[in-house]
């Protein structure tokens, strides 16, 4: 549900998503889920490819700490001691730990530089509301 004044602000309450329009709407952004700050239509298209790009980030992120985990656990586990002698360390596996959390968060905030100018005024998205479905 898209609004922008008091009168719908019962409808935004209820809706999955909720997205209040013109920033300071008052009630209507007390009880969205996502708060545009200008009154252009196309702010809406914006958020939905803010949206999108943020799922596709999350989805990365999950796939490397996967795939991190997948390789590092057998490794850390011994499995390479038979074959090659190799040990890991307890200090190469923690700078491991460490380069694997700054990877997530580094493409985490990549998504900061891909966005496209006009998602830029893209204010906030609240929190602490009911789940919802990917838009």
């Amino acid at each position: 549900m898209v609004g922008d004044g008091i009168n719908d602000a019962a409808a935004l309450a209820s809706a999955d998503v909720g997205i209040a329009m013109g920033g300071d709407v008052g009630a209507a952004s007390d009880v969205s889920s996502v708060v545009l700050m200008g009154n252009r239509l196309s702010q809406l298209v914006d958020a939905l490819e803010l949206s999108k790009e943020t799922m596709r980030t999350v989805k990365q992120n999950l796939w490397w700490a996967f795939m991190y985990n997948i390789v590092g656990l057998p490794i850390a586990a011994g499995a390479l001691l038979p074959v090659t002698g190799t040990v890991l360390t307890p200090s190469i596996a923690g700078a491991l730990m460490g380069f694997s959390s700054v990877s997530v968060m580094a493409n985490s905030l990549l998504l900061r530089v891909r966005l496209s100018p006009r998602q830029q005024p893209i204010h906030h998205f609240k929190t602490g509301h009911k789940p919802h479905n990917h838009f």
